[in-house]
This record gives C-alpha cells, sequence and structure tokens, in this order.
C-alpha cells in the first residue's frame, strides 16, 4: 500500500514536501541540457566506480558526491511524478464535469426563467434579476442568429440585426 511520501498512480494525497521545487520560464527550459537514453548507467558507472580509478581520472570526490546527491533527488521525482500527474489529470477531468454539470443546471434555470416570463404579465420582473444569466447562456445562440441573418443578407448588404 502506499503512502503519501510514496504515492502511487491514482493517490489523492501526495507529500513531496521533501523536494525543493524550481519555477523556471519555458525560455530557460529549452537551454537546459536533456537527459538521454544511457544517463542511469552512466551515473552508476560513476558512482560505483573505485574510489582509486575515480582519482587516477582525475575526478573530485566532491563532485561525485554531488553527482550521488543529486541522482537521489532526481530519482525521488521520477518517484513520485507519475502519481502527481495522474492526479492533477484526474482533477482535469473532474473539473469538466463539474463545468458539464453546470453548464446544464445553468441552461436548465435559464429556460425555466423564459418560459415563466413567457407566461405572465409581469415577464419583465421575472427576467430582470437574472439578466447576466440569460446573457451568458443565451449569447452563442444570439450570435449565431446574427451571422445567419448576415450570410443571408449577401455581400454589401447590412442585415438588421435585433438582440
Amino acid at each position: 500500500m502506499s503512502n503519501p511520501m510514496h504515492p502511487k498512480a491514482g493517490d489523492k494525497i501526495i507529500d513531496v514536501s521533501d523536494i525543493e521545487l524550481k519555477d523556471i520560464t519555458p525560455e530557460h527550459i529549452g537551454k537546459l541540457t536533456k537527459m538521454r537514453d544511457g544517463h542511469d548507467a552512466a551515473i552508476m558507472n560513476l558512482l560505483d566506480a573505485d574510489p582509486a580509478a575515480r582519482k587516477r581520472a582525475g575526478l573530485s570526490e566532491i563532485e561525485v558526491e554531488e553527482l550521488g546527491a543529486l541522482w537521489a533527488k532526481y530519482q525521488r521525482i521520477e518517484e513520485v511524478l507519475p502519481a502527481a500527474e495522474k492526479l492533477a489529470e484526474l482533477l482535469h477531468e473532474t473539473r469538466l464535469l463539474h463545468g458539464h454539470a453546470i453548464g446544464a443546471k445553468l441552461g436548465e434555470m435559464a429556460n425555466q426563467i423564459r418560459r415563466r416570463a413567457d407566461r405572465v404579465d409581469n415577464g419583465a420582473e421575472v427576467v430582470g434579476p437574472f439578466d447576466a444569466l440569460l446573457a451568458y447562456q443565451f449569447a452563442p445562440a444570439q450570435k449565431a442568429a446574427a451571422t445567419r441573418e448576415k450570410t443571408k443578407a449577401g455581400p454589401g448588404e447590412e442585415a438588421e440585426v435585433t438582440g
């Protein structure tokens, strides 16, 4: 079973408080060196090499230790990244579903307001408090109708648009 420090894809709690996160610009990203396939074998080759062999090669033990620390941080990010990406995907999809449900409810409510306003003598009083809702809900249809009228009028003619 996973825990927040070692999450699996689909977990809702991810603890990356041990990772110092950085925020860089897209321009900076383009200038970074990209690791290629085989990087893990190259890193392990350096880390596992005999200290005497590293010394003969002129490698600094401090730099080898720094490489080891960076590699450990990189591996930690690799461990949590799939779970974080899946969590972001789930959040995005859930937001889309809620947006869909909200849109459907707004449509139902706007149509109810219009139906009620059409049936009563004081229809303007019914729709008045809901200007923003009605404008939001029916703007695409009004725009489409205006476009159809403009297309019907033909080139060079102005269509009378009512709104």
